[in-house]
């Protein structure tokens, strides 16, 4: 495998959509259709978790390409050999297992906040609140809030931090259990040491930059219609580089 950086990261991303571009743009165009799909009232929520599924299945075979090549160079040449079935859902089982675990944790995590919120804000009447002026009503919200919302930021922070490692034990991971189970690493107190390392600290500081300077550009060129194209491209070697950074801190945090 080639040497863990996030600029070899993008270097491998960037390679794999040149080795096939009509593979990356046809699995683009298929997942731009599931999400229009998504905005339909009911059964708009079907087509939001088939978009999460298939994008993480998608990272899953892009993951352990990284494994399977021992240069930048070869993985073009994993590209070449890449079917669209394959792509996008030869590793659906391990896909959906991860994904319903992150869903699972999510909703505890929505709901830990909502309790936190309630334990801090109190009781409070709707008439008490009509009889506030707009002052109050601020600094009523701002106590409510900003106490439980700091707490889960640095929370959700510390969670941010230790995902990739998390993610890189999915993408190896076989079948659907395995994965599902996987997930709840990001929980355990014993996995978290392993990423208390300076290669692994550095990997993901930098990664963090180089995510939110690509969001601040897709952000600036969605703002003309034209330019769609280009977000789309741009979002989806992103969401490769991402992969390729789960797989390296996975492997950092054990070294």
């Amino acid at each position: 495998m080639v040497e863990k950086s996030n600029i070899n990261a993008l270097k491998l991303a960037f390679s794999f959509f040149k080795g096939n571009i009509a593979l990356s743009l046809a699995a683009i165009a298929i997942l731009l259709v599931i999400s229009f799909f998504s905005i339909l009232p009911l059964i708009g929520i079907v087509f939001v978790f088939a978009y999460s599924i298939l994008s993480l299945s998608i990272q899953i075979y892009f993951g352990r390409g990284i494994k399977e090549v021992k240069s930048i160079e070869e993985m073009e040449n994993f590209a070449k050999d890449t079917k669209i079935g394959d792509f996008l859902t030869k590793y659906i089982a391990e896909a959906t297992g991860a994904f319903l675990a992150l869903f699972f944790i999510s909703l505890v995590f929505i709901f830990a906040f909502a309790l936190l919120t309630a334990i801090f804000s109190g009781t409070i009447s709707m008439e008490e609140i009509k009889g506030m002026n707009e002052q109050q009503i601020i600094f009523y919200m701002m106590s409510s809030y900003s106490i439980p919302g700091t707490v889960m930021l640095l929370i959700a922070g510390f969670f941010f931090y230790i995902f990739p490692a998390v993610m890189g034990e999915v993408i190896l991971s076989e079948g659907f259990n395995e994965a599902f189970k996987k997930v709840f690493l990001l929980i355990n107190p014993a996995f978290w040491k392993k990423t208390f390392k300076k290669d692994y600290f550095l990997l993901i500081l930098f990664w963090s930059i180089i995510v939110f300077i690509f969001g601040i550009f897709i952000v600036f060129l969605s703002s003309t219609i034209i330019l769609l194209p280009i977000v789309l491209i741009l979002a989806y070697i992103l969401s490769l580089y991402n992969a390729g950074i789960y797989l390296f801190a996975k492997d950092l945090a054990k070294e």
